[in-house]
């Protein structure tokens, strides 16, 4: 959602509210943003080696998709250069199938330099190219997990597997190299191709501790509001979870009625069930109002006001955030939103 500065409690009473996951309204003119999502020491779960035989070879209806209108263009340079690496390294698959495979694991060529590196499963989760560790390369990846608890494996293989064919997973990982041992966050792109063969991966590759693009936001919020669609309120426990893909880096998603009600917000739990709708941000700037005027009347757009990060600090920052209006099975109508902050 939006964040509180200085004079944005005023239709709001003085309270004071225990924590929440390390939320705290104080004096009701600042909210305190919780922390960000714990960073678990233990190394995850050894992924299990339910199958390691490569999948049929009946020719599969799943073609490369095309990228959706939000996947396209990217403000970091980064960001833009692994997306094209991962199209070129689909493209390699689509021609040569199977045969690219040893490349990708031959280091000092194209595919594999420091950090950055490709893998390649299947969409029941089998793995097939892991240069990092290729002595446990193969076996079933589909139950794995990050430092979280995060469900990374069955996220890699529902984006890859998803109508756009490609998208963006986020989760906690360790770098490549030994000696630093810090679980960051890391940005995976994943696209899923067809092989000669008739058999159909997911390729991708990441980025540790990337800036946040809009691209991020805008396939969460599209991703949330399609799961409203779905179940309604039923969602919100999903759109809460911590260890789920609706809450990454600084990101979160959040729902409000039309009236101003806040029903979801993970970050600021404490806000849930309140009415915002005459809030204002430290420069006086009624933002939930705006941004809930632009969802009910385009459907979707973009706004840009002040609000703390959810990491305890109570400094309101600049934030850019996504909203998009969605129906639920029973008629209701919601605004669905998330943002990004300025470094």
């Amino acid at each position: 959602m939006a964040c509180f500065g200085v004079r944005i409690f005023a239709s709001l009473p003085w309270l004071v509210i225990p924590r929440r996951r390390g939320a705290a309204l104080l004096g009701g003119l600042l909210l305190a943003g919780i922390g960000a999502p714990l960073v678990a020491a233990p190394a995850p779960p050894a992924p299990s080696a339910k199958s390691t035989a490569l999948p049929s070879a009946k020719p599969t209806a799943l073609p490369v998709a095309k990228p959706t209108a939000a996947l396209q263009g990217y403000a970091h340079n980064e960001t833009a250069s692994l997306v094209r690496f991962v199209e070129q390294a689909a493209a390699d698959i689509a021609a040569r199938g199977e045969g690219s495979f040893d490349d990708f694991r031959r280091p000092g060529g194209p595919w594999l330099e420091g950090d950055r590196y490709l893998f390649v499963w299947d969409l029941e989760g089998n793995r097939y190219v892991y240069p990092p560790d290729i002595e446990h390369e193969t076996g079933n990846q589909l139950e794995m997990q990050d430092f979280t608890g995060r469900a990374v494996g069955r996220m890699l293989v529902e984006q890859a597997s998803s109508d756009a064919g490609r998208g963006w997973v986020h989760y906690q990982w360790r770098r490549t190299n030994r000696d630093d041992r810090r679980p960051v966050w890391k940005s995976s792109y994943v696209m899923r191709v067809t092989a000669p063969s008739g058999r159909t991966y997911l390729v991708g590759s990441g980025l540790y501790e990337s800036p946040i693009e809009k691209a991020f936001v805008v396939q969460e919020v599209d991703a949330a509001a399609e799961l409203l669609e779905r179940q309604g309120r039923a969602a919100f426990p999903a759109l809460r979870d911590p260890r789920g893909r609706f809450w990454f880096h600084e990101t979160y998603v959040f729902v409000d009625t039309p009236q101003g009600e806040e029903l979801v917000n993970p970050a600021f739990a404490s806000v849930e069930g309140r009415n915002i709708l005459g809030l204002r941000d430290a420069e006086g700037r009624p933002m939930v109002k705006e941004y809930i005027d632009q969802a009910m009347r385009r459907g979707s757009g973009w706004t840009t006001y002040l609000w703390p990060r959810p990491d305890g600090s109570r400094t309101p920052v600049r934030k850019t955030t996504y909203v998009r209006r969605v129906q639920t099975p029973d008629g209701e109508t919601l605004v669905v939103g998330a943002g990004l902050y300025e470094p």
